[in-house]
Parts: C-alpha cells; structure tokens; sequence
C-alpha cells in the first residue's frame, strides 16, 4: 500500500497526524497531479468523472490535492465536501485528516462547516456537485438494464475525459444523441460537460439542432438554458 494511503487508513489520532506541509507534499500523493495536461481541463476531467461515479475515493483525493496545490480555496471547500457528504458519516476519520491537512487554504467557517457533527450538512457553493445544482441532484449512474451496445457512446466518452479530451468527449456524446434518441443518459453526460465547461455557446448550437431534428430533450436542458442565463446575467 503507498504510503499517502498508508497514512490515511492507518486510525493515528488527529493530534500526532503529519503537519499539513508535510502531508500535502507526500511524494506520492504529488503523482495525483496531471503535469502533462492542461490544469483547467485536468481539474474538470476530474470533477466530471467524481459526478459520473461519486464512490470514486481516488478521484475525490486527486480534485483535493489539485485543488490545494494550486491555491483554489472555495474549489478545495467544495472538494472536500462532496467528500463529506460521499462518505455520509462512514469515512469519518478519514475526511477529518482532510480537512485537518487542507486548513492553510481554508478560512476558519470553511473549517468550522466542514467539521460539523450536528448531522447537518454544510452549506455548498457552486463548486459542490452534490449539495445542490445539475450535477448534485440525480443518482449519475446507468441503469444495469441496459445492453453493452447502448453503453458505447458513454464508455467513450468516458476514456477520452479520462485523459482530459473533454472537446472529443462532447463530440461522441453530440453524436450518440443524434443515433440514439432514448438514451437519457447521454443527454444527462452531456449537459454536465457543457456546464463543467461553461461552454454556453456549444450548448446553445445543439440545443437548436436536437429541437430542429425533433429530439425529445430532457427538462434538464431548460435547467441548464436557465442556469447559463442566470451567469450572464
């Protein structure tokens, strides 16, 4: 076991846990990070796969230390509670040497909120995918009813996310919406690629094209019509 990871399961109490410049440059933690791609893309690479399978502990550690590293305070807040509320209670310990090692980017009701034992949970900005919002809202995983043949489009998708080719990873699933009508699931990935990207203009374009083409959209398209107009705003 690596010994970032090591440090995590390990149950040393909160008191002896590493100093947080100690543990934020554990030398294998510091492999999380995506030297050769770009930062932005990197991070909302990483973001997008946590919504597609929030369980996903690795991804949620890797937007952490991104998120640090690059001085991102209220994308780190938003991190590390999407972590808190994943975990629901069972990785305890765990999420508290989070925070515990992330406080030098964090302001102290950041802390506070994040540290609460009321059973509440703290209130979300808009970087939160599961306190509230698009991405937070719906269970995003497909439906075990499905064929190998209508996951395709999706597990396409998905590999080029995975390497932060996010362009080609909404032209597959533009595609797949265009030859697979009934495919809610494409339409929900999509419009998660357009919002983690805030690429209005794309969504704006086929938007017009699938309603031009008499696709039936999902009512999360007026959600996102709204939420795009409500930042230009």
């Amino acid at each position: 076991m690596p010994q970032y990871f090591s440090r995590l399961l390990a149950g040393t109490p909160l008191d002896e846990f590493p100093q947080e410049t100690d543990f934020w440059h554990d030398r294998e933690l510091s492999l999380f990070s995506c030297p050769n791609a770009d930062a932005d893309q990197a991070l909302t690479a990483i973001v997008f796969k946590i919504s597609r399978n929030p369980k996903d502990l690795l991804a949620h550690l890797r937007r952490i230390y991104i998120c640090y590293d690059r001085h991102l305070s209220e994308q780190l807040y938003a991190a590390l509670l999407d972590l808190v509320i994943i975990l629901n209670g069972k990785g305890a310990s765990i999420s508290r040497r989070m925070i515990q090692a992330s406080q030098a980017r964090l302001s102290v009701q950041q802390c506070l909120d994040l540290l609460k034992t009321n059973g509440q949970t703290p209130p979300g900005n808009r970087y939160s995918l599961f306190s509230k919002g698009l991405l937070g809202r719906r269970e995003l995983v497909m439906s075990k009813q499905q064929t190998e043949t209508e996951h395709d489009y999706l597990a396409l998708a998905n590999d080029f996310i995975e390497y932060s080719q996010l362009e080609q990873a909404m032209d597959v699933l533009e595609t797949g919406i265009t030859l697979q009508h009934d495919r809610p699931d494409l339409q929900l990935a999509l419009l998660e690629l357009y919002k983690s990207t805030k690429n209005r203009e794309r969504f704006q374009i086929n938007r017009q094209r699938f309603s031009d083409s008499a696709i039936v959209l999902d009512a999360e398209w007026r959600e996102l019509a709204n939420y795009f107009e409500g930042q230009a705003s």
